[in-house]
């Protein structure tokens, strides 16, 4: 008897041990489908299906949308990428994990020291190059009722797009011959207090311009702010206080103003104290 009862429950440990494992695998594999079909949005610079897979919609659509606007040279060396998961870190007890991904991209860095011209060359640069550059980013997972999701779309944000947003891609347009002359209007010698209600870069030209433009706001690095606009012999590029939370943060914002082939047109700084 004794050793029939050693062996239930030598069945029994096996068998738990077995449904941990079982488990365990379960929520990696669950885990992994979630984060590679996270991985190709974030590849497309698809702001919406990214922020669909993660437990705050909203939090995530706020973090990706100012990566995902037109960025001709991020696009195509995204476009070029591609990943590969680690060993997936998730366990259902626990409702939460983690994988760590790497991402691959041709090396855009050696690239533009061939001082590309323009989008297209160094989409020629990118295809011909044999090099590689890697960014690995981690995917924090949670178990949210039945199905796993994403868990920190600011950090991959900042990890992943917000590198490559801050790259000098070094495309000078043509337009930026016809610079006239730019101010920063209700500053103070490009100061601004911190009540400040908006930022407003004023551009002027020696001639009408007719092009559409892009320009981004960075505050130390980060993206804060990006839009459309218009161009015809000078232009007035607002950023409200509405548009970045309802106030300044203090720190140095910069903006990044873009011709239509994603050439930059004019670089400037102003301080918010």
């Amino acid at each position: 008897m004794k050793k029939v009862g050693k062996t239930i429950v030598s069945l029994v440990l096996v068998s738990s041990m077995m449904l941990g494992v079982t488990s365990c695998d379960k929520a990696g594999k669950l885990c992994t489908e979630v984060g590679d079909e996270f991985m190709k949005a974030l590849i497309d610079r698809d702001a919406e299906e990214m922020a669909e897979l993660c437990s705050d919609e909203d939090e995530a659509l706020a973090a990706f949308e100012p990566y995902c606007g037109d960025m001709e040279a991020v696009e195509a060396v995204l476009s070029r990428a591609t990943f590969e998961a680690g060993k997936p870190a998730c366990k259902t007890k626990d409702k939460k994990g983690e994988i760590e991904y790497t991402i691959t991209l041709p090396d855009y860095e050696s690239c533009l020291d061939e001082d590309p011209e323009d989008v297209d060359e160094l989409e020629d640069l990118l295809d011909d190059t044999k090099d590689t550059v890697e960014i690995k980013v981690t995917i924090e997972f949670k178990l949210k009722k039945d199905d796993w999701v994403v868990d920190n779309p600011e950090d991959i944000a900042e990890d992943v797009l917000a590198e490559l947003y801050d790259v000098d891609w070094g495309f000078e347009s043509p337009i930026a011959a016809l610079l006239d002359h730019y101010t920063f209007y209700g500053s103070d010698d490009g100061v601004y207090a911190s009540d400040t209600y908006a930022l407003d870069l004023d551009i002027y030209f020696t001639e009408s311009i007719g092009e559409d433009i892009t320009f981004q706001v960075m505050r130390d690095g980060s993206l804060v702010f990006e839009d459309d606009d218009y161009i015809s012999d000078y232009t007035w590029l607002y950023v409200h206080d509405y548009d970045v939370g309802g106030s300044f943060q203090p720190g140095t914002y910069t903006y990044y103003v873009y011709d239509s082939d994603d050439a930059l047109i004019l670089q400037a700084s102003c301080v918010v104290e």
